[in-house]
């Protein structure tokens, strides 16, 4: 095998050629003249490096012989190995060279200088040479690690592909960059822009409301009013009997407790369990028979998932009933909490009362009224008074109000802690004597007296307020949608009634009278103006008939205008005819005037006299006081907030929306809608009373709910604590009283006030 690689072999054979490229081909050689003439090129063992000898002279080219280069037969290089081998295999592993020759590469001087080859060594001795190009003498280059040109060229291309892959990773990478750079400037500037808008939002006025249309509320058939009122009537006449048939023994219970503390009983009573305790049973029992309707009430809320405040006086009377047979068959030290079950128990018989009485003065009112006038309605810009209708108000009356909704909600939570806190104090290491008692004492302290009364009290006091003023509220319900948004629609009506506009004087530039009126009457019936019956009565009497107009509609500066055979009229007040560039007169004293002009040119002004209101005095004040928030919606170009604080002395804060939203209004005011209540006198009086009175409705009831709330858990605490350490000298039967006695008293205030605008 050879010891040479194939790209050495294949630079030797480059040199050999270079070398020869000048010299002429005379004839072909093959293999074996060229080993015959060069030697065989065996590989010598290795000896002992002579000394260093003087180089020999170098052969000048004419003394190279012509040799001519043929590459070797591709059939004949196999032959050759093989016969090669053999020799290469009995040769021992270390082979040096032979010391004589300069290099192992290339051949000896003496070979080149000499005619014709040495002789051939014996085979034995010599092994196989290995095919190898002779080179020239005096090119004797150090041996290098030869590069074939095809790993070169892939060293090339492979250093050039690096580098094209480097360049477009840079570029990608800067791409990259400059795509994640554009992504951050969008997303600051996307949160500049929110912040901008937030803060535009937070600093800009707030809108003024515009209302919406809403979709028909649909109503379930309803009994006719009579009916109504007669079923409240026969149910009112009922609860009103049994409400001062329970009075009595209540009264009699809160005596014989008062009586215990306050006074020193005879000994017979003190020293009689049976007499004691059988006579408060007795009056208790009696008192529970006697609220019978109430019990009835309260199953057939139950029928209907609700729970009323009778549960927890029905649950208050048996545990007191308990504690009497309790005292009476062990005895007992404390007075049995019948006053204060008789009292709780009365307080729910009064509340069911007074919400039949309510609701019977209201369906009294709408059947003796008969078709209401004016029905008010909610809107998403408030109250508004609308056509009358009767549909919907008895079923809005009927809904449950918000302290229902609270007993339904908060009542049985109420009792069912009382309940476990009874159990706890009973199981504890404080066995108290009379455990019916520690029952009845938490059952009472989570049952205050405001409680039953919280929705009906007020509601009772606002129905007969109404009443007197010829209007009706549908009960909460109606109470919470006609005040909800503590604002209110007005119109020109509500603020000057019929009567109260008349006409104070008229003066014309260079137009004839019958002309200037027919001009006026089609613009203010176009515009349907208040003053379009003072201009029709004078447009009568001087035998004229109103022009036609025609390219109608409003402005934003308080008039309107059209055409009329070619002319353009504009009527409004003087500020609008100043924004339309109207010259007016200099010494022009008409604080209330309506202005005619046609093509640019004054024609007419019309002073007119508004009379002020007692009515709508008081109740610009009213609303003023109450923070109700007045929405003018006026056709009248001179009926602005401006002006009514002039007229009336007060400034309301009125709302003054665009004219769009002002029609809009006025459209709405002209339909008719599901009927929350009711309002039989013109005027805005009734209307504001109807609205104020709803509102404290709310607010009354609200408070009484909260505070009934925290009386229940402050008793709970505190009743708790007595009977858990056992301080019964503090927990007294008449201390207990007292507690819910004045517990009731804030509602009772507040429910007071709603009678008071």
């Amino acid at each position: 095998m050879s010891k040479y690689t194939e790209e050495e072999l294949n630079q030797a054979l480059e040199d050999t050629g270079r070398l020869l490229k000048d010299v002429p081909l005379t004839q072909e050689y093959d293999l074996d003249d060229i080993l015959a003439e060069f030697g065989t090129g065996a590989v010598k063992p290795r000896q002992a490096e002579p000394p260093a000898q003087p180089d020999p002279e170098p052969v000048p080219p004419a003394q190279v012989p012509e040799v001519p280069v043929t590459e070797p037969d591709p059939e004949e290089e196999p032959a050759a190995a093989e016969a090669e081998k053999p020799a290469v295999q009995e040769e021992p592993a270390a082979v040096e060279p032979d010391p004589e020759k300069p290099g192992e590469d290339e051949p000896s001087p003496e070979d080149l200088a000499g005619e014709e080859a040495p002789e051939e060594p014996p085979k034995e001795d010599i092994p196989a040479p290995e095919e190898e190009p002779p080179e020239p003498e005096e090119e004797a280059p150090p041996r290098e690690h030869l590069v074939s040109l095809e790993d070169m060229m892939d060293r090339t291309v492979s250093a050039v592909m690096e580098e094209e892959s480097a360049q477009r990773q840079l570029e990608r990478e800067e791409q990259e960059r400059q795509a994640r750079r554009a992504r951050r400037a969008a997303l600051c500037r996307a949160r500049l822009a929110a912040a901008g808008g937030f803060f535009r939002a937070l600093t800009a006025p707030k809108a003024r409301p515009e209302p919406e249309p809403e979709e028909e509320e649909v109503i379930p058939p309803e009994p006719d009013m009579a009916q109504a009122e007669f079923e409240q009537k026969r149910l009112c006449r009922l609860h009103r009997g049994t409400t001062l048939r329970c009075l009595l023994p209540a009264v009699l219970l809160v005596g014989i407790t008062a009586a215990e503390t306050l006074v020193t009983m005879p000994a017979f009573w003190t020293d009689t369990p049976a007499l004691r305790f059988g006579a408060v049973a007795a009056l208790l029992l009696v008192q529970t028979a006697l609220a019978l309707p109430l019990w009835r009430d309260m199953v057939s809320e139950l029928r209907q998932k609700h729970v009323s405040c009778a549960w927890g006086a029905l649950l208050l009377a048996v545990s007191c009933l308990g504690d009497c047979a309790w005292c009476i068959a062990k005895g007992g030290e404390h007075l049995p909490l019948a006053g204060a079950a008789g009292l709780v128990t009365f307080c729910c018989e009064w509340g069911v009362y007074l919400r039949c009485a309510a609701r019977r003065e209201s369906f009294r009112l709408a059947d003796l009224g008969g078709h209401p006038p004016w029905s008010v309605q909610k809107t998403e810009a408030g109250a508004i008074k609308r056509q009358g209708r009767l549909e919907g108000f008895y079923t809005h009356t009927m809904e449950p109000d918000m302290p229902q909704k609270w007993h339904n909600a908060a009542l049985p939570l109420l009792l069912a802690t009382a309940c476990v806190l009874a159990g706890v104090v009973c199981l504890s290491e404080v066995k108290p004597a009379q455990p019916l008692w520690v029952w009845s004492a938490l059952l009472t302290a989570a049952m205050p007296l405001s409680w039953p009364l919280a929705g009906t009290l007020p509601t009772y006091f606002l129905s007969r307020r109404l009443s007197h003023s010829g209007c009706a509220v549908a009960g909460y319900s109606g109470a919470k949608a006609v005040s909800g948004a503590k604002r209110m629609v007005i119109t020109d009506e509500d603020l000057f009634p019929a009567g109260t506009l008349s006409l104070n004087g008229m003066k014309i530039y260079g137009e004839e009278l019958g002309r200037v009126l027919s001009y006026s009457v089609a613009v203010a019936r176009a515009a349907d103006s208040q003053a379009l019956p003072l201009l029709e009565q004078m447009l009568s009497d001087q035998g004229g008939q109103a022009e036609t107009l025609d390219d109608f509609h409003w402005y934003e500066e308080g008039g309107a205008g059209g055409t009329i055979h070619g002319e353009t009229v504009l009527l409004g007040s003087a500020y609008f005819m100043r924004r339309q560039n109207v010259r007016l007169p200099r010494e022009l004293k008409v604080p209330s005037g309506l202005f005619l002009a046609v093509d640019g040119q004054l024609t007419a002004i019309f002073a007119l006299r508004y009379q002020p209101s007692r009515n709508v005095d008081w109740a610009l004040r009213a609303l003023r006081r109450n923070r109700v928030t007045p929405v003018l919606a006026v056709r009248g170009s001179n009926i602005t907030p401006e002006f009514l604080r002039r007229s009336f002395k007060v400034d309301a804060k009125p709302i003054y929306p665009d004219v769009q939203t002002r029609l809009s209004l006025l459209e709405q005011a002209r339909r008719t809608g599901p009927a929350y209540a009711l309002v039989y006198r013109d005027g805005l009086m009734p209307y504001a009373e109807t609205v104020l009175g709803s509102r404290k409705l709310l607010l009354a009831a609200r408070w009484t709910v909260a505070l009934a709330l925290l009386a229940s858990a402050a008793g709970l605490l505190l009743c708790y604590y007595l009977t858990g350490i056992g301080g019964y000298a503090s927990l007294t039967p008449l201390r207990l009283v007292l507690f819910q006695l004045l517990w009731l008293l804030p509602g009772l205030l507040l429910a007071g006030q709603v009678k008071h605008f």
